[in-house]
């Protein structure tokens, strides 16, 4: 793909790519030894010291954040989109497993207590982020077992091998899994075997046919094929936090339990807000103590719940299928409710209403694609759609809001040209603990190790300041509401005049030109709470208003 003389692909990570694809599609197998030297050849951005002997503690930390505990103890892991595609491959025993998480990465994955690990996959994506996550975590395991090997003590060996920062995270994302962690590297070389059971299109347009109807047959009573709906692609935590505002009765128990823990940072923060120090809001940070304070408290999770269904929200947790839960919303019952005062909006032309929000917890790269086109095939009409999601930033500061305009898909090779909904006037009121940026140049891409510097470089002269995972497969989506075939390739396509509201909206989670400022040495925490609900703000105020268009 070309802009001007400048190229848009590096033949590197290109060749990387195909590697292993095309032994995933001749043998259903691979062994991740077989595909380290193309992985160190990309130079990725998040594994910069790939080919040397030292320990890239970053990729380290990245990838352990992103695979569940049990990996250590894995030798084989197994990918399928359904539980259809297990059984037929002779794995019907795996309703049985062990349901196991991580804890940077939202995926259904099952572990037989033994050696294997079976994950779900919702598109392409998946594998090609399970693949890169495995193959840096591989090279760094095996790193450390060339040095701890043979130690009567390798708990100290690892005090030579990462800094103190470094190994404290360890020590803490780990708990008390650590020792056992040590004792597996110390011990074994590593070398996965991952098998995929089906590649197919078939496979993950059924999933993700399968995932809808589960959800639609939840939600039988609304009829979701009679009804307009509001699209949202954001989490499901921020948007029905701030339409039920359940935080602003249980303040006073949330504080206390803020205290109670201690935390000197969060007390800080807290008191930061409230002296007017820093102007973050004090109920998006209510919400941030809530999810803390959910975890160990079931009781205020239940008032939670019944505060929800109070205004008809239905949530549907995923079965058998994409895991990806939803949460389906009547306009009707938000009619007269309190908001948000700095949204200055009116609610009462909702009691009108026939059309829903369908809320989704974000995918994962090309799953987007599958999941709106289903949606848009089994729904009266769509409205609006609404993305809101992370994004590495190369021009702007952790926690700020980036709105694009113009989005590169690697995927497709398309440039679209979007009037988005949303410019920096939509959070003059709501938004003052960074900036905004609209009109933004962003590049979708294939995965998040899939970049090095001489790439990022090159989309930096040609504008691009923002990368993420979502944007061009929903624009794939997109383009088959309107026009008369699937989504092209290698085209610049208009998207300024659409007949719903387009909005799309990223919050900097990543600055991948700045050292020490990537997601593999630190985690996403209160950065970006405030940059997530103003943005889910708008997209609430959007809903609202567009909806006068049709009572």
């Amino acid at each position: 793909m070309h802009q001007g003389n400048t190229t848009f692909t590096i033949e590197e990570i290109e060749t990387h790519i195909r590697t292993y694809r095309s032994l995933l599609k001749s043998s259903g197998k691979i062994h991740i030894s077989k595909i380290m030297d193309s992985h160190i050849a990309m130079k990725s951005v998040l594994h910069e010291k790939a080919g040397g002997k030292q320990v890239d503690a970053a990729a380290f930390v990245y990838a352990l954040l992103r695979l569940p505990f049990c990996i250590w103890r894995t030798e084989s892991i197994i990918l399928g989109q359904s539980y259809s595609v297990f059984k037929k491959n002779g794995y019907s025993g795996i309703g049985t497993w062990k349901r196991v998480e991580a804890p940077g990465r939202r995926r259904k994955m099952l572990f037989d207590g033994k050696a294997t690990l079976a994950l779900y996959i919702a598109s392409v994506t998946d594998v090609d982020d399970l693949i890169t996550l495995l193959t840096a975590f591989q090279i760094e395991w095996n790193k450390m077992n060339d040095a701890l090997a043979g130690l009567k003590n390798p708990e100290n060996g690892m005090e030579k091998l990462f800094a103190s920062s470094d190994l404290n995270r360890i020590r803490l994302i780990c708990g008390k899994d650590y020792s056992s962690l040590v004792k597996y590297i110390s011990k074994r070389r590593a070398d996965w075997i991952v098998t995929l059971l089906s590649g197919s299109y078939v496979e993950y347009a059924k999933a993700t046919q399968r995932w809808w109807d589960h959800v639609a047959s939840m939600a039988h009573d609304l009829r979701l094929y009679r009804r307009a709906v509001y699209f949202v692609s954001s989490n499901t935590h921020s948007l029905v936090n701030l339409l039920t505002r359940f935080v602003v009765t249980e303040e006073k128990e949330l504080t206390r339990y803020l205290y109670e823990g201690k935390n000197e940072l969060l007390i800080s923060l807290w008191e930061q807000i409230e002296n007017g120090t820093y102007t973050g809001s004090r109920e998006h940070f209510l919400y941030y103590i809530a999810k803390k304070y959910a975890a160990v408290n079931p009781d205020f999770v239940k008032r939670k719940h019944n505060r929800e269904q109070s205004l008809g929200v239905l949530s549907v947790a995923p079965f058998h299928y994409l895991d990806i839960n939803t949460q389906i919303i009547p306009l009707s019952r938000l009619a007269g409710i309190s908001l948000d005062d700095r949204l200055d909006v009116t609610t009462k032309h909702l009691a009108k209403s026939n059309a829903v929000i369908v809320n989704i917890d974000y995918p994962l790269g090309w799953a987007a694609y599958q999941i709106l086109t289903e949606i848009g095939q089994n729904v009266d009409m769509v409205r609006g759609v609404y993305i809101m999601g992370k994004a590495a930033t190369l021009n702007a500061n952790i926690g700020d809001i980036l709105i694009p305009t113009t989005i590169f898909d690697q995927h497709t090779k398309n440039i679209y040209a979007l009037k988005n909904s949303f410019t920096a006037s939509d959070f003059v009121k709501i938004f003052c603990t960074g900036s905004v940026m609209d009109e933004q140049k962003t590049v979708t891409v294939k995965g998040t190790f899939l970049q090095n510097k001489k790439i990022l470089d090159t989309w930096y002269k040609e504008g691009y300041t923002t990368v993420e995972m979502e944007a061009g497969p929903y624009m794939s989506a997109a383009y088959e509401f309107i026009y008369y075939n699937r989504y092209q390739e290698q085209q610049f396509i208009n998207f300024t005049n659409l007949p719903f509201d387009l909005g799309i909206v990223h919050y900097a989670s990543d600055t991948p030109n700045s050292k020490g400022t990537n997601l593999g040495v630190r985690n996403l925490a209160y950065e970006g709470v405030e940059a997530t609900y103003a943005a889910t703000l708008a997209i609430i105020k959007k809903i609202i208003e567009k909806e006068k268009e049709f009572v």
